[in-house]
């Protein structure tokens, strides 16, 4: 098989370099549980699709199930990585159909967050940051 074609699910290679980076990690560490020994937090991950705009979208439910989703994939004019951040409760993937952005995303340059071509390790600091962040403001309205 040719390496221009080896694992091609249709994202873009910046979105699949975001994807890696945030697979590096084990865990949420805030969310260790240690009578089960494991993560509570369980990030869930699928594809973003979105004409040329072609990537992934992570969603975290936090303990009172508020759902934190964020899109990522590079954007289709300016070619730098773009993120979508907002808050929808789903049981199944969200897609750009069914996506609620709310007062986000009203257009194509209405992003979350951006950085230029090429940074992929610092989008997925910042989608981690967001992830943690969401999951530690959790547990300080209650217990886990």
């Amino acid at each position: 098989m040719e390496l221009k074609n080896y694992m091609q699910d249709g994202a873009n290679h910046q979105a699949k370099a975001v994807l890696a980076y945030l697979q590096e990690n084990d865990g949420i560490g805030e969310s260790w549980n240690d009578k089960l020994n494991c993560y509570d937090a369980r990030i869930e991950i699928s594809r973003w699709e979105n004409g040329r705009e072609q990537g992934y979208i992570v969603s975290l439910r936090n303990s009172f199930h508020e759902q934190l989703n964020i899109a990522f994939f590079e954007h289709r004019n300016s070619d730098s990585i773009c993120a979508v951040e907002w808050v929808q409760n789903s049981m199944n993937s969200i897609t750009i159909d069914t996506a609620k952005f709310g007062n986000i995303y009203k257009n194509k340059y209405d992003v979350s967050h951006e950085v230029e071509y090429g940074f992929a390790v610092l989008m997925a600091d910042w989608i981690w940051d967001r992830l943690i962040d969401h999951w530690t403001k959790t547990n300080k309205k209650g217990d886990k």
